[in-house]
């Protein structure tokens, strides 16, 4: 049996970030896929700590946790991560596309992905409204404050836990508004704001 969806925690300095979100939506997408008692509900963060791989993990400043899962196990890895700077957002059309829950599947987002020319990421555009790019959220400044479209695809953890914090608010974002707004950034289980 295939493990069909996935969350992704970071590890910083041995810290396992933002689990209670991560937590939350595991349950949430477990119930949502599977139906609400045909499924196993682990604790994360114990996984995570008793994994046999966590320890090793601890030596390296920044670990990426990947957390597959089906409705009566979850499969752990681990992989040393370097940020990366995401300057420019090629925006991608796609009406159809459906990512409410995260997926391990990604193979429309990788064929939208293949359309980024010379740009570090895509915008995906629905219905014309701004979404997310293929590997987390985005926020746009305007005179110093952060906002956030009110139409993702998925509601990230660290979306909304910049959200829950004030940091960022959510408002209607179109293609046509881009030129209001002094910058972009890509916001993940990875990447806070301030990273």
């Amino acid at each position: 049996m295939g493990f069909p969806l996935i969350e992704t925690i970071c590890i910083e300095r041995g810290e396992i970030q933002n689990i209670a979100l991560h937590q939350q939506r595991y349950e949430q997408s477990l119930r949502r896929f599977y139906g609400k008692s045909a499924v196993k509900i682990y604790d994360l963060f114990s996984l995570i700590q008793n994994s046999t791989d966590f320890s090793p993990a601890l030596s390296q400043p920044l670990v990426r946790c990947r957390a597959a899962y089906h409705h009566s196990a979850v499969r752990l890895q681990f992989f040393p991560y370097r940020r990366k700077a995401y300057r420019s957002f090629q925006p991608v059309i796609c009406d159809e596309i459906n990512y409410a829950l995260k997926y391990n599947d990604r193979t429309l987002l990788n064929q939208l992905v293949a359309q980024r020319g010379q740009c570090d990421e895509i915008m995906i555009i629905k219905h014309g409204c701004v979404t997310d790019c293929s590997i987390g959220n985005l926020v746009f400044r305007r005179q110093g404050e952060w906002f956030t479209p009110d139409t993702p695809l998925l509601k990230g953890t660290q979306r909304q836990k910049l959200l829950n914090e004030g940091k960022i608010r959510e408002i209607a974002i179109s293609l046509r508004d881009m030129d209001r707004f002094d910058e972009i950034r890509l916001i993940n289980a990875m990447n806070g704001l301030a990273d």
